[in-house]
Formats: C-alpha cells, sequence, structure tokens
C-alpha cells in the first residue's frame, strides 16, 4: 500500500517557467520572471518577482484560499 503523504494526494505539483533577458540593460535589475502553474487546478500566474512567486505558491498551497490566479 501506497503511503498517501508520499507522491499521493497530499502533493502539489507546480510548472514554473523562468525567463530573463538576452542581456541585462544597464541600470535594470534582471529580477526573476515568469509563469507558474498549480498542475491540480490548473491555475496559472504570470510572475515578475520572487514574492510574487512565493505568494501565488502559498495560495495555491492553502485549501482555504479561493483563487490561485493574479500574482504579479
Amino acid at each position: 500500500m501506497v503511503d498517501p503523504a508520499v507522491g499521493g494526494s497530499l502533493t502539489r505539483t507546480f510548472v514554473v517557467r523562468v525567463w530573463e533577458p538576452p542581456e541585462p540593460v544597464w541600470g535594470q535589475g534582471g529580477g526573476l520572471r515568469g509563469v507558474v502553474e498549480h498542475v491540480q487546478t490548473g491555475a496559472s500566474a504570470a510572475f515578475e518577482s520572487t514574492d510574487a512567486l512565493l505568494a501565488f505558491l502559498q495560495t495555491a498551497m492553502d485549501p482555504q484560499a479561493g483563487s490561485t490566479g493574479g500574482a504579479s
């Protein structure tokens, strides 16, 4: 029998696509940018900072949370 805590229903899976500009522009930070998708619900959001990515992940993992979209 498989323990559900190991790869079962408690597993959260996300797809994160990260990109960066080909050449950093002088004076502009090359912050983390990309798109994150929660595989189970299909909710996704574009993000332009580490804080926005973490906010999406925390919302998606909170069973009391409403929508998981909209992190930017």
